[in-house]
């Protein structure tokens, strides 16, 4: 009798409305080139940026901001309460600070003059422990004088705003890895000049890359004993206890991103290589930890399956430090997806993409009653109505059709989901295979039909853009509910996967309507409460009701009368 858990992963999240919004991304770039990413006492000359101060906030048990004046002041008091950091103080007289724990990590924002941080150093130095790490900007000299203490050198770009990337000053390798990987520019967003934006940006790309003239230089300071130019205390500590000597290797920060939940990657380049061969992704911060520590068993899982080799990453070791997951794993060669795509119904890179999502679903099957598999979908439209609240006539037609999964002969196969296959977790190796990046949302008792479907709409969205459809509701529907050739070519992706996986077809219509009702509580996650309605998942389940019998969805569900 088949067995098994559905969904489990996801049906025990917590959805959360607006959890992780675009541009609350924590910065400080820096910050993951230190030795530790944990600090008793934080004091920091000059008001940081406020991605920079949810940075330190998340990094320091106490957080003093020295400022300028009233100004300055107010604006750190109100980022503190308005995020609930109460462990932050924020003063323009040290003089007058009180009790301060021991400070092992001061910090010199830009703009700050010598005299001025002599100043406050001075101030604070009977607080200033004696291997207090310094990070200051070019032309700031440390504080401490002690002949133990060493600096090395970091250029980080672009040269303002918040850094996209952090190498040591001497390893002109990593520099040009961080050029080629376009991780100078930060992303142009303002919609009046995005179509400008858009025609320079390969033009400035590449200037940035041939001259690196939009760089800056900052310093870190500290003991000989931590402060070198080897990969990071904390990184390299977790590989050693896995077996794993990176004694030697070239790394550098990337830290791209507009959402918190993204993670700062660490580029790893074995001595006397060219390019590099391993990644470390870290959490911004603890709250992420157990999706990056998904993607570490997933891989583990993953390297059993013959299906899976050169196709997903190399797991090389995980672990946590200051709460935040760090996962190490190979690098695989490749050139994104969608510089290779051909953006047409008959895409070789598409086909392959689809064939091997439905390897994968034929690899990891496993047989789950139909009724275990109704309950899961209904679980889930527990939560999509206490997110949405769908009129009653829209619950009701979910109901029916989820509930209906209980009434099938026989089972349905749970299989290893992705969770997120876009074309922008896709890379295309030298070979020409697709290769799948980013399993932190992988699913072990994932729904068959859920990556394909997900993967080929990305694909359908991107194409019907680059013919000029800019709704991304629109340019879904183009192709999952309206007739054309790739609307074809899903329903042939569709019904080769379910005879693959050995999915019934009266399972298939659920699984459609379950897989956008997914993705709508993720993309929740993503949107202010009062804008929910506008997302793009919700709006495609909608139309999908209200026009049960479009082309391309009636062949997929087998025709509707």
């Amino acid at each position: 009798m088949p067995t098994g858990s559905v969904l489990a992963r996801t049906l025990a999240a917590e959805i959360q409305v607006g959890s992780n919004r675009r541009g609350e991304a924590s910065g400080a770039a820096w910050l993951y080139a230190l030795p530790r990413l944990a600090f008793d006492s934080i004091a920091c000359v000059g008001r940081p940026t406020d991605a920079t101060l949810a940075a330190l906030a998340q990094a320091g048990s106490n957080l003093l901001i020295v400022d300028r004046g009233p100004e300055d002041r107010q604006h750190v008091d109100d980022v503190a309460r308005r995020n609930e950091w109460t462990h932050i103080r924020s003063v323009d007289d040290p003089a007058g600070i009180g009790e301060l724990p021991p400070v092992d990590l001061l910090v010199v924002t830009e703009g700050r003059a010598q005299e001025e941080v002599a100043a406050v150093a001075a101030t604070l130095a009977a607080h200033l422990r004696p291997d207090v790490i310094a990070v200051l900007p070019a032309g700031i000299l440390d504080p401490l004088t002690d002949a133990d203490r060493q600096t090395i050198d970091l250029v980080m770009a672009p040269a303002w705003g918040e850094a996209r990337w952090v190498a040591p000053r001497t390893d002109e390798a990593m520099h040009a890895t961080m050029r080629d990987m376009t991780l100078d520019m930060r992303p142009i967003s303002n919609r009046p000049f995005a179509g400008i934006a858009r025609g320079v940006r390969p033009l400035v790309s590449r200037m940035f890359r041939t001259t690196g003239w939009a760089e800056r230089t900052i310093s870190v300071t500290g003991d000989r004993a931590s402060v070198t130019v080897e990969v990071p205390a904390y990184v390299g500590s977790l590989a050693t206890e896995a077996g794993m000597d990176l004694s030697g290797w070239g790394w550098g920060v990337a830290a791209r991103g507009e959402y918190d939940s993204q993670k700062v990657l660490m580029v790893l380049i074995p001595p006397g290589a060219a390019s590099p061969t391993g990644l470390v992704k870290i959490t911004r911060s603890g709250r992420h930890a157990a999706r990056l520590e998904n993607e570490g068993q997933a891989l583990d899982r993953l390297m059993a399956l013959e299906v899976a080799e050169g196709r997903v990453p190399q797991p090389w070791f995980v672990g946590r430090h200051a709460e935040r997951a760090v996962l190490g794993e190979s690098a695989l060669a490749g050139a994104p997806f969608a510089s290779r795509a051909s953006w047409n119904a008959d895409c070789p890179r598409l086909a392959d993409a689809l064939a091997w999502l439905t390897d994968l679903g034929a690899a990891t099957r496993e047989p789950v009653p139909a009724g275990t598999v109704a309950t899961s979908l209904l679980a889930l439209l527990d939560q999509y109505v206490a997110v949405h609240r769908p009129p009653p006539t829209e619950r009701t037609a979910l109901h029916d059709r989820f509930a209906a999964v209980g009434g099938i002969d026989g089972p349905i196969p749970t299989v290893v989901q992705h969770g997120d296959p876009g074309i922008w977790n896709l890379l295309v190796d030298p070979a020409g295979r697709t290769v799948f990046l980013d399993w932190e949302a992988s699913e072990p008792d994932g729904l068959p039909l859920w990556d394909l479907l997900y993967l080929f709409r990305s694909y359908a969205v991107a194409t019907s853009r680059r013919a000029g459809t800019r709704d991304r509701l629109s340019a879904a529907s183009r192709h999952l509910l309206d007739a054309s050739p790739l609307g074809d070519r899903l329903v042939l992706a569709v019904e080769a996967y379910r005879e693959r996986v050995g999915v019934p077809a009266a399972a298939v219509e659920a699984l459609i309507y379950g897989c956008w009702v997914h993705r709508s509580l993720k993309e929740a996650t993503r949107m202010a409460p009062e804008r929910l309605a506008e997302g793009q998942f919700v709006r495609l389940i909608r139309r999908m009701l209200s026009e049960p019998d479009a082309p391309t969805l009636a062949r997929l569900v087998g025709g509707r009368a």
